[in-house]
């Protein structure tokens, strides 16, 4: 993989960090999905286990090279196993009784959490105790597009830094060249994410996702189509997929509504945008925004997707402006 030049301001803060000694035990990455969180944890984790320490990381070395390839005795990961959608508390203490143990390289202990919102109450409870009373030579990292699902005491305790998504055209610069051409645009407007969640996926076929999605919207604000058969159809096709499409296009669409008013106040005072092919309230375009957001945080659950669709799309024909 090509490297990721978004990082570098992120790798030199960690770097100067370590060379002054003052790396913290916990480090949160508040990344934006797709940007590279767990990329920069591996690089960090090279840093401080690489044997060529004047050119750390060498990414050659034994330790680099285990590292990368997720073998290094002294770097575990943590995350939810088998179906399971939780990192649950025995993972926490069976990570934390391995940092307690003498390291085989005699630098560092690393446990990198991902995603860290997957852990669940009774394991962040437990991760708590170690983040008030960590093992010396230790570092923990979070990682996480949504740190606010984390308890705010263990925010507290962790040294926070934010890794934001290139902007487009180096997104694409950077996709092109690690993959070739194709409708990267297309893709990341449908998915409204990092680039590296299009590096194992094909971006035409999201792209014909996203049009066809925006299609059917517009036959629902018709009534061209009942949300009943739609719904179905939906249930069984990439879901998810559809549902992320669903929820970037109508960002889109609250954006430009917002930026079409110079004046917020006008905006506050009008219940309707302004008339065009898709004249919508745009207040309920945030609450339906937000129904959308809901439905795909359920989409791993039990919940009945045809009818949660169903019910998703009503709400959709519903609007429009009369």
């Amino acid at each position: 993989m090509n490297a990721l030049p978004w990082l570098a301001t992120a790798q030199q803060s960690i770097q100067a960090a370590v060379q002054a000694d003052r790396l913290p035990h916990a480090l949160l990455i508040h990344e934006d999905a797709g940007a590279g969180g767990l990329e920069l944890a591996r690089w960090t984790s090279q840093l401080l286990l690489c044997r060529d320490r004047p050119r750390a990381p060498c990414g050659a070395c034994p330790d680099c090279q285990w590292v990368l390839a997720g073998q290094h005795p002294d770097c575990m990961s943590v995350q939810p196993e088998g179906k399971s959608r939780q990192i649950l508390v025995d993972q926490i203490r069976t990570a934390v009784a391995e940092l307690r143990l003498t390291g085989h390289s005699g630098r560092a202990k690393i446990a990198v959490f991902a995603p860290a919102e997957a852990i669940n109450a009774n394991a962040a409870n437990a991760l708590l105790k170690t983040l008030e009373e960590p093992t010396p030579s230790t570092l923990l990292i979070l990682i996480t597009a949504q740190p606010s699902r984390l308890l705010a005491t263990i925010r507290s305790r962790c040294l926070t830094l934010r890794v934001a998504a290139p902007a487009r055209a180096e997104a694409i610069e950077w996709l092109t060249q690690s993959r070739g051409a194709g409708p990267w645009e297309a893709a990341l407007d449908a998915l409204n994410t990092g680039p590296l969640s299009l590096t194992e996926v094909d971006p035409a076929a999201i792209a014909a996702t996203r049009r066809q999605v925006i299609e059917q919207l517009g036959q629902l604000e018709q009534q061209a189509v009942e949300p009943p058969a739609l719904a179905e159809q939906w249930a069984k096709d990439e879901l998810e997929l559809r549902l992320a499409c669903t929820e970037s296009w109508v960002t889109d669409q609250i954006l430009t509504l917002a930026a079409a008013h110079a004046d917020p106040t006008e905006l506050r005072h009008r219940h309707y945008s302004p008339a065009g092919s898709w004249a919508l309230n745009i207040g309920r375009l945030l609450e339906f925004h937000g129904a959308v957001r809901e439905l795909r945080a359920l989409m791993h659950t039990s919940v009945n997707k045809s009818l949660a669709v169903e019910s998703l799309l009503w709400r959709w024909a519903q609007v429009r402006t009369r």
